[in-house]
């Protein structure tokens, strides 16, 4: 703690930031309160609103069956007006259960003196006694039926009494051993008149509980919620709990000193208002959103336990707390990170005088667009930075010239040791070379001068053959010299000669065959005719071609040597391949090198194909070692065709 204190006054962006914080969080927290207050007012009232919006689409799910009996019993009224003979009536009555699905059943009752003949009254019934299926398409029993206990029925005396047509509150018809239904149902009633206008008896259209139950019930809105209906006395005819149904109202059980809330909720639904309340039930809080259903004295209404229906709601609450502290942080931050840029040129003029402490001169120090002292402070400094890094990077720069041209030197004086060295060994391998030839022509001139009356003539034959080839492969060294050093300051060589290529290529094989003695074969295949002719030197071709054959007879002793001449749309080829030891890959890339040789120990100048190369260029053409041949070597001349 105490060390934090220390480190604290030492910051001045951390004693700022606390003077900030202050009011920062002051305002913050005012301002997170309004806002947690608004939105746990708008949660709640979306979600009862969400609520609302499902308890209306069962009422209009419910409200559509009930229009869909009520349509059907007055669309028969005008039928059974028309004909009150019992055949019609048990017809009409059939009719309207077997057209419409969801109706139960079905009774037309008229007053005992409709039909006076019939002692005991008469009544067309009509009742589905199961679903339909493929095998069994009608599934209604129409019967007659005679009992006055039918005019004591309450969906008979209801209509009768009102004169109009009505809902009753769902009862329980069956009677064993008659056609009845054993489930609670509910009756659209509608009384009957004659001509006169004297009541003539009642149709009642039956609704199946169990299946108005499935219809309120079909949507599940949350996991522990349910629907529940009653009548206008607050009888169950809708719960989850069926025990309740038919035999217990809202209000049973209840003190209205402890379940004030059930109570007006009761009074509140059989009243047929609209509206939600929060009551207790079974030891749990629920949120109940009733209204009544239209055209009835019935109230539906769907009840929610609360931590689901405002689970949004009591979310917020835990949200809260995460956000306070996570917002306080941000705001520490986010003022220590503020406050921190405005104090920063401070922050780096202090790292700047640290850095040139320790001999560090070459970071950049920004230029400020502040105004204020800091601003001036740090842009002043900056120029005092400047003007050090510059003349510390002059005397730098002036040490790596010095240090370059120091480098310069010793390479200057390691090349010129290695050119001393090469022309140490050229000069070695040069008098070898001349003195080899010469030591042979010297020494068979003086057999011929002291002996030669007494050598055979075919000897003598032999020893010239000999004299003359060592003759010519002097002459042929040093015509190489001569021409190397010619031909190594040009730029560029005369091509305006037309060479006949077969011609020259003969030329030089005839040219190569006799420099040097040869135990290889030889062959020249063309592909073109003899009048084809190229523009390129004549001269320098030839000595180029006569190279590469000189070559490769020199370094094969076996096998054979063969030049191969062929053309293109753009160039003409000149391809000499030999089956010798051929160039090892990791010497191909220097052969072509000036004094380059593969074994310092064989005969020759290293000259050769630096010489090709370079005459080849000069007339635009390319000289290349073809490193997929691996019979021995083969090199590929060509010159454009101009």
């Amino acid at each position: 703690m105490i060390e934090m204190r220390k480190h604290i006054r030492k910051s001045l962006a951390m004693m700022l930031s606390l003077d900030i914080l202050v009011i920062v969080v002051l305002v913050f927290t005012l301002s997170l309160g309004f806002l947690y207050w608004k939105s746990r007012n708008i949660i709640r009232d979306e979600a009862i609103d969400e609520a609302s919006h499902v308890l209306d689409n069962t009422s209009l799910r419910v409200k559509g069956f009930m229009v869909e009996i009520e349509t059907a019993t007055r669309n028969i009224i005008w039928l059974v007006n028309l004909h009150h003979d019992k055949d019609s009536l048990l017809k009409y009555s059939h009719r309207i259960v077997a057209n419409h699905p969801n109706t139960n059943g079905c009774s037309i009752t008229m007053e005992p003196n409709v039909f006076p003949e019939d002692e005991y009254g008469f009544s067309a019934y009509s009742v589905r006694i199961g679903n339909p299926s493929d095998s069994q398409k009608d599934s209604v029993v129409t019967v007659r039926e005679g009992n006055y206990n039918y005019y004591d029925k309450v969906w008979y005396k209801t209509p009768r009494q009102k004169r109009a047509a009505c809902w009753v509150d769902p009862f329980d018809d069956f009677n064993e051993g008659t056609l009845s239904n054993p489930d609670l149902i509910a009756s659209y009633c509608v009384p009957l008149y004659d001509k006169n206008e004297k009541f003539a008896g009642v149709i009642s259209t039956d609704l199946s509980l169990k299946r108005l139950t499935e219809t309120v019930n079909a949507e599940h809105p949350y996991e522990n919620s349910y629907f529940m209906m009653l009548g206008a006395d607050g009888h169950y005819f809708v719960h989850p709990d069926t025990t309740k149904l038919h035999k217990q109202t809202i209000f049973t059980g209840m003190d209205p000193r402890v379940h004030t809330d059930v109570v007006a909720l009761g009074y509140e639904m059989t009243n047929g208002r609209t509206g939600h309340m929060e009551v207790e039930l079974d030891g749990k809080t629920y949120i109940v959103l009733y209204h009544p259903l239209e055209g009835t004295e019935w109230s539906i209404a769907l009840v929610c336990p609360t931590n689901e229906l405002l689970r949004g709601y009591n979310s917020l609450n835990y949200i809260l707390l995460p956000m306070l502290v996570i917002g306080l942080l941000l705001l520490v931050l986010g003022c220590h990170r503020i406050v921190k840029h405005f104090i920063q040129p401070l922050g780096l003029l202090a790292a700047e005088l640290r850095q040139i402490g320790h001999g560090d001169y070459e970071k950049p120090l920004p230029l400020s667009e502040r105004t204020d002292l800091i601003g001036q402070l740090q842009n002043t400094f900056c120029l005092m930075r400047r003007s050090i890094s510059k003349h510390i990077h002059d005397a730098e720069q002036t040490k790596q010239e010095a240090e370059q041209r120091t480098s310069e030197l010793e390479q200057a004086t390691q090349l010129a040791r290695q050119a001393s060295e090469q022309k140490t060994q050229f000069m070695q391998d040069m008098s070898h070379q001349i003195r080899t030839p010469l030591n042979i022509v010297h020494g068979f001139s003086q057999v011929l001068r002291d002996d030669c009356e007494s050598i055979p003539d075919d000897e003598k034959q032999q020893i010239v053959e000999t004299m003359y080839v060592q003759t010519n492969a002097l002459d042929y060294m040093v015509s190489k010299l001569l021409i190397a050093s010619l031909i190594e300051s040009h730029q560029s060589i005369s091509t305006n000669d037309t060479v006949c290529c077969n011609k020259l290529a003969h030329e030089a094989y005839e040219n190569a065959s006799g420099i040097i003695a040869h135990t290889a074969e030889m062959r020249m295949e063309s592909r073109l005719p003899d009048d084809f002719t190229v523009k390129t030197n004549a001269h320098h071709l030839l000595i180029a071609l006569t190279e590469l054959l000189f070559n490769a007879l020199h370094f094969t002793t076996e096998g054979s040597v063969t030049m191969r001449i062929d053309a293109d749309d753009a160039h003409v080829r000149f391809t000499i391949e030999d089956t010798g030891p051929g160039i090892p890959a990791d010497k191909a890339d220097f052969i072509f090198d000036k004094f380059t040789k593969i074994d310092m120990f064989t005969e020759g100048l290293g000259l050769g194909l630096f010489l090709c190369r370079r005459v080849v260029e000069l007339m635009g053409g390319t000289l290349t070692l073809d490193s997929q041949y691996t019979s021995g070597s083969r090199f590929v001349l060509e010159l454009p065709l101009k």
